[in-house]
């Protein structure tokens, strides 16, 4: 019988970034990615969110041989996912053991969502368990991996897989277009699964950054490391609508938390239940509850690093709320002025702050972002 329960992708490529990580399973939520893209019909400002005026022409031949920037696209891939059909159940390799292992508790397959440039070939380690405490490793048993993405019409299965003793498997993709693909794992012998997402860029894309708590959650469970409620975390007033702004714009967003791979089934579902995307998260690869302090600092920016150097991510702007994320952002040559810090230490270091007691980001959005020149470009 089949649930509908996630998978985890470890990501090692010739990439952005490190692997580690793990994804939520989303699929309740994907009929409802269009809520992620679109938030125009939400108003709790009593204002539209403005409409992004899109560039038909390519760009303008400057005479000289090199393209004039146009403004960015606003990618709706995710708007539009085709159904997904379920393969036939299969029965397990070792009927007694693995069957044992899906009986000990909820699937905790994950996934960690990737970074790549354009036709750089990608592997993806995916790692299915179950039982949330215990994390029971699923061995020697079969993952049904599938693709589906941008200029893609239909779900693509890309192969078999045999998890390993840590419960995971290597899958090889080839190079892919600029665009948001989506990678979809099943287990053979329950048609439990979990979605992951890859971003394919160009050169110089233009992205915004997010930590996420304290920063997009009233609370920093990050520093708390208390994960019980983050599900029914608060979530800051307009942050959802600060999130879609840069979204509706054609930003790329980013977001980048201290919080374990293993927390991404909740974290995902809190930011599909704010509507807000979903599909680039960073997680780290600890096995325990979070990275903290200059662990954390080191971490961001070596990630964001990776994403500069290697992907030609142009970081325009960072949301954040600690002094790790201050100095993170600093670190990967993100400028204070375009650096807003929400919470005790903002301001910190002539970054700019956000206060707005009781009222979140909506003096930001409001004041600052519905007035704002900031233009996405692109190649």
């Amino acid at each position: 019988m089949r649930t509908s329960l996630p998978f985890i992708l470890f990501f090692h490529i010739l990439g952005c970034s490190d692997p580690a990580g793990r994804s939520n399973n989303i699929n309740d939520n994907i009929n409802n990615i269009n809520n992620v893209n679109n938030l125009n019909n939400q108003s709790d400002a009593g204002q539209d969110i403005p409409d992004v005026d899109l560039v038909e022409d390519a760009a303008d031949d400057t005479g000289d041989g090199s393209v004039e920037p146009v403004p960015c696209t606003v990618d709706d891939t995710l708007a539009n996912v085709p159904p997904f059909s379920y393969p036939p159940e299969e029965d397990w390799n070792h009927s007694i053991i693995s069957a044992t292992t899906a009986a000990s508790g909820s699937p905790g397959h994950m996934m960690h969502d990737e970074m790549v440039p354009e036709n750089t070939p990608v592997i993806v380690t995916a790692k299915f368990d179950y039982n949330s405490a215990l994390h029971k490793d699923l061995q020697d048993e079969w993952i049904l991996v599938y693709l589906w993405g941008t200029g893609r019409s239909d779900w693509e299965l890309l192969g078999r897989y045999l998890t390993d003793t840590d419960g995971k498997i290597q899958i090889q993709v080839g190079g892919l277009g600029a665009g948001t693909y989506m990678l979809r794992g099943v287990v053979a012998g329950d048609l439990t699964e979990a979605v992951g997402y890859v971003t394919v860029i160009g050169t110089n894309r233009q992205a915004v950054v997010f930590d996420i708590d304290g920063t997009l959650t009233t609370s920093d469970a990050e520093v708390m490391q208390d994960w019980a409620g983050f599900t029914t975390a608060e979530m800051y007033p307009y942050a959802d609508l600060v999130v879609q702004y840069y979204v509706d714009h054609g930003f790329h967003v980013a977001m980048v938390t201290g919080r374990p791979y293993w927390l991404a089934v909740e974290t995902r579902q809190w930011l599909a239940d704010h509507s807000m995307p979903f599909h680039s998260i960073r997680f780290t690869s600890d096995n325990g509850t979070t990275v903290s302090g200059q662990e954390t600092q080191a971490y961001k920016t070596g990630y964001l690093e990776g994403l500069i150097a290697t992907c030609g991510l142009d970081i325009v702007r960072a949301y954040g709320n600690s002094d790790t994320d201050v100095w993170a952002y600093d670190a990967v040559g993100v400028s204070k002025t375009q650096t807003f810090i929400i919470g005790d230490i903002a301001g910190m270091e002539q970054t700019q702050p956000i206060v707005c007691e009781g009222c979140g980001y909506q003096s930001h959005y409001e004041d600052f972002l519905l007035s704002d020149t900031l233009t996405c470009l692109e190649d």
